[in-house]
């Protein structure tokens, strides 16, 4: 079977595609063929329109997997990282599961990207009994429902969109839009009860689907409605240029908003798109070591010739550190069910992480609630 592997030994990532049948499948779940590594699995978009978010998040991990195996690994066994490439299609992702759970025996599952695909390996997931780590979405299909073998390191998209709303009243944002690409009338739904919880008196008056649509009449249909802000919830980056292009252009000077990873989807649009835009964020500020997680981040990137920083490069890095102190937790001998109970021991009481608090237990699996809020300027810089 062709995959994609990105290998971590000996703190040295390679990315290359192979060929044949993997490890043999008498081994334990975490041990390679070799007995010596430790194995965690990850399917994640290498090719198809999340390949701008598993790229930098996929640098973060390497680079703190690589400090670990360089420092001798974690009790003496370096960690080794298969990723496979799904393109964000979700039977791809069920076949590199199967694979990576069965044939490589990994002891994790680590940082999938997209909720399609993080939501429909859950049963795969939940019958071989192995953790499912750090998936990079907020989608509420992931955190709404307990899932023991689910953790998250990330806000949720709900946390988000909350945080916003709770800072609305201070910036005097009352009459709120939104645009989504598909599915408007279920994200309305969700929308309008986060609005309900919220302080202030704010008020959703319109709401656009981008698909199948001319953008220029949405832009025109939002416009009329005097909204101060755009909620921007499409994750195709050229549905989301042509709207905010063409609402410019017809005269429009409110807010733009997207959450954290939609703001990913505009990374690589024109420099006159992105200025005024607000943008919430679920990890420290990425530039700026004043934090202590953010200085061994920077520091873990340059030892491997790295000055490129970004929060989802963060957010990897966070997530493989996190994992490799429940792997550690879990002893000599780690099993599936031993990651588990060791990551539900994690918290800020017993695991010092300054800048960034994880909290687990038995009956909460999601990690972090971090919001913050930026500003990109005109040149598209953050202000923070």
């Amino acid at each position: 079977m062709m995959r994609t592997l990105a290998l971590l030994l000996i703190g040295v990532a390679v990315l290359a595609g192979m060929t044949g049948k993997a490890a043999g499948s008498n081994l334990q779940p975490g041990t390679s063929a070799n007995g010596d590594d430790i194995v965690i699995g990850q399917s994640a978009d290498l090719s198809g329109q999340h390949a701008h978010v598993t790229r930098p998040f996929l640098a973060g991990a390497h680079a703190y997997f690589a400090q670990v195996n360089n420092n001798g690994g974690i009790h003496g066994r370096r960690i080794r990282l298969i990723t496979m490439d799904d393109g964000n299609n979700p039977l791809l992702a069920i076949q590199n599961t199967q694979q990576l759970l069965q044939a490589d025996k990994a002891l994790a599952l680590f940082g999938y990207v997209g909720w399609k695909t993080s939501s429909v390996v859950q049963s795969v997931v939940n019958e071989s009994g192995a953790p499912f780590f750090a998936p990079v979405t907020g989608n509420s299909i992931v955190y709404k429902a307990f899932n023991r073998h689910v953790f998250t390191i990330r806000a949720s998209y709900t946390d988000e969109y909350m945080y916003l709303f709770s800072r609305f009243p201070g910036m005097g944002l009352k009459r709120v839009a939104m645009f989504t690409e598909e599915d408007g009338a279920t994200r309305k739904t969700a929308i309008q009860a986060m609005i309900r919880a919220s302080p202030g008196d704010i008020e959703l008056v319109a709401a656009e689907e981008g698909a199948g649509q001319d953008m220029k009449d949405i832009a025109g249909n939002l416009i009329q409605s005097r909204p101060d802000i755009v909620l921007i919830m499409s994750i195709s980056q050229a549905f989301n240029t042509a709207l905010i292009k063409a609402m410019r252009a017809k005269g429009y000077h409110g807010y733009f908003y997207s959450s954290s990873l939609v703001y990913s989807s505009l990374l690589n649009s024109p420099q006159e798109i992105v200025p005024g835009l607000i943008v919430s964020q679920v990890m420290p500020f990425p530039w700026k070591a004043q934090s202590p997680i953010v200085r061994e981040y920077q520091q873990a990137m340059r030892k491997l010739h790295v000055d490129t920083f970004s929060y989802l490069g963060l957010e990897g890095f966070i997530a493989a550190k996190v994992l490799t102190e429940g792997i550690k937790r879990a002893g000599r001998a780690p099993t599936r069910e031993k990651l588990i109970a060791a990551l539900e021991s994690i918290n800020e009481h017993n695991y010092k992480n300054p800048g960034y608090r994880i909290n687990f237990s038995d009956s909460n699996h999601h990690g972090s609630t971090y919001v913050d809020l930026t500003t990109i300027t005109r040149t598209g810089a953050f202000i923070h």
